[in-house]
C-alpha cells in the first residue's frame, strides 16, 4: 500500500522513496483533501484548492466544514446569492420542457419575454432595441466588437475597425476581448497573437495622472483631450478615421 506525502510517493512495505509522479485518487469517495496533480486543469498548478461542496446566500462551504464569506460574488457573476430555490425550481422546469434550440432557426417565448423586460429595465434610451443573448462575459464582448465591425461594414465604412479602450481594463479573457483589454500583465504573453489598438488613460481619481482638486473638471478635460488624440492617431490614410467603437 502507498501513501502519498505531497509530492514524493513513499512505499511503507520496502522503506524507500520513489521518483515523483503525478498522483490521481480513484474517485469512489468524497475527496476532501486535493493534491496538486489531478485531472483537472486548474488556475493554478503550485497550490491545493478547498473542494467547494454547497453554498447559501454569500456564503461557501468545503469538505472539511469551512464557511467562506463570497465577497466577490465568485469573479462579479453570482448577484443574486447561492442556493436560490426558485431559480434552481426555473432552471429545471425550464430543462425538462426545453432545454436548447438554435438561434439560427428558432425563438422562444421565454427569450422573447425576458428581452422585453431587460430593454424595459435599461429606460429610454434604449427603447427600441434588440438583446442578443450569450453565455458569459468574453462571449459577450466579443459579440459587440463583431457587431461594431459588421455596422461600420453595412453604412459603407469599410475601413472602420479600430476599437479603443482604458489602459489597465480587462474585458475577458478570449483573443478579442483581450485585444481590446489594457491590463499589461494578462497581454504580454498573448502579444504575437492579439491585435494592438489604442488605449486610453483611466479617469480614476485615486491614480490620476492630472489635477483633480477642482473636482475632476480638469482631469476630465484632459482625458477627453486624449480620446480625441487617440481617435486622431487611428486615422487611416484616405478615410477620416478607422475607429468602429469604444469600450471602456
Amino acid at each position: 500500500m502507498r501513501r502519498s506525502f505531497g509530492r514524493r510517493i513513499v512505499a511503507p512495505d520496502h522503506g524507500r522513496t520513489r521518483l515523483p509522479r503525478c498522483y490521481n485518487p480513484r474517485v469512489i469517495e468524497p475527496i476532501v483533501t486535493q493534491q496538486l496533480c489531478t485531472p483537472v486543469l486548474r488556475r493554478s498548478l503550485h497550490k491545493p484548492y478547498p473542494v467547494a461542496v454547497r453554498g447559501e446566500s454569500v456564503y461557501v462551504w468545503d469538505g472539511d466544514g469551512n464557511r467562506y464569506l463570497d465577497f466577490s460574488g465568485s469573479a462579479a457573476v453570482n448577484f443574486i446569492g447561492h442556493g436560490v430555490g426558485e431559480i434552481a425550481d426555473a432552471m429545471a422546469e425550464q430543462a425538462r420542457q426545453l432545454e436548447f434550440v438554435h438561434t439560427s432557426q428558432f425563438t422562444t417565448r421565454v427569450a422573447e419575454e425576458f428581452a422585453a423586460e431587460l430593454l424595459d429595465f435599461t429606460g429610454d434610451h434604449f427603447r427600441g432595441g434588440a438583446v442578443y443573448f450569450t453565455s458569459g462575459g468574453s462571449e459577450s464582448v466579443e459579440t459587440a466588437l463583431k457587431l461594431a465591425r459588421q455596422y461600420q461594414v453595412e453604412i459603407g465604412e469599410r475601413n472602420r475597425h479600430q476599437i479603443l479602450s482604458r489602459q489597465q481594463s480587462y474585458h475577458g479573457s478570449t483573443l478579442g476581448a483581450l485585444s481590446v483589454s489594457g491590463n499589461r500583465k494578462r497581454r504580454e504573453i498573448y502579444l504575437p497573437m492579439v491585435r494592438e489598438f489604442e488605449h486610453v488613460g483611466i479617469p480614476y481619481c485615486y491614480r490620476c495622472a492630472f489635477d483633480c482638486t477642482d473636482s475632476c473638471y480638469n482631469c476630465g478635460q484632459q482625458y477627453a483631450a486624449e480620446l480625441e488624440r487617440a481617435i486622431e492617431a487611428a486615422k487611416g490614410t484616405a478615410a477620416p478615421s478607422n475607429v468602429a467603437g469604444f469600450i471602456f
